[in-house]
């Protein structure tokens, strides 16, 4: 069986045990699962773990049982159910923090947490820039000032030292840092959370940008237009093929002297057609 504590998406981990079990059997099938489990549907196992069907809390015990998880297994099961099936971010927050609670496969989790940590506070990926091209000799409190806006001289010290220990970052021998990959990413388990509070927070600092910074030094435009369907999907490829020049053209600059973050929105202001 996968290592339960290795996950926290519970629909990924009942479809590698599914998988793991079809390998080592042949025979073993959605339908055995299923009755296993004492499901009456056949397909209800599957469609749990494409994402069509939610387990309840007694369906997540019948689960375990099926699988014959151990009692912390199975409390550690019903976590990271909770966490896949949350509809909100503080809600995954709140779940999330849970999963942290259980000792088991204590270094796996804390990384997470880490990284988790990463994408949720604006400064750091912006530390992350930064510190690639001012040499503040490790003087944080200059660090933490040349943010805008500024953070505290013991957040630019954390933050530094979370992206060395994520090895997001190195220190050289004369002292200055540089990044050790121009990309960063995240789990799947975790992106939806961490992204969702990294562009809350960004979008609070666009809207303060208003008043923050000289209109010579930002450009923040609306527009409010009415589309299809099909056309708001014409428009998000053109936002995607329009990032992904961005994207090439900001890995040609060097060497850079400042940081920006770039925001794209798009969003109803309308009630969808056929959802209410």
């Amino acid at each position: 069986m996968p290592q339960i504590y290795a996950y926290t998406n519970s629909r990924q981990f009942l479809k590698d045990y599914y998988e793991e079990r079809k390998r080592a059997r042949p025979s073993f099938s959605y339908r055995y699962f299923a009755n296993k489990a004492g499901f009456k549907s056949k397909s209800f196992i599957y469609k749990v773990i494409t994402g069509q069907k939610a387990l309840s809390k007694d369906a997540v015990f019948a689960l375990a049982q099926a699988m014959e998880l151990k009692k912390q297994e199975t409390e550690y099961f019903e976590a990271i159910v909770n966490f896949t099936q949350a509809k909100s971010a503080r809600e995954r927050e709140f779940y999330f923090n849970h999963i942290q609670s259980f000792s088991k496969n204590r270094l796996t989790t804390q990384l997470r947490r880490d990284q988790f940590d990463y994408f949720s506070k604006w400064y750091l990926p912006a530390v992350r820039e930064m510190v690639t091209y001012l040499d503040f000799k490790d003087d944080f409190k200059v660090l933490a000032r040349s943010l805008n806006p500024p953070i505290t001289t013991v957040q630019a010290r954390n933050a530094v030292k979370l992206l060395l220990k994520l090895k997001l970052i190195e220190r050289l021998p004369s002292g200055r840092y540089r990044q050790t990959d121009k990309a960063v990413t995240t789990g799947s388990e975790m992106k939806s959370l961490a992204v969702t509070m990294f562009q809350k927070e960004n979008l609070q600092l666009a809207a303060e940008s208003l008043e923050r910074h000289d209109s010579r030094d930002r450009d923040l435009s609306t527009l409010t237009v009415g589309v299809t369907e099909e056309g708001v999907g014409h428009i998000a490829e053109e936002i995607a093929q329009f990032r992904k020049r961005l994207v090439a053209l900001v890995e040609k600059e060097e060497p850079v002297d400042r940081v920006y973050q770039i925001n794209f929105q798009l969003f109803p202001l309308s009630t969808l057609p056929g959802r209410g």
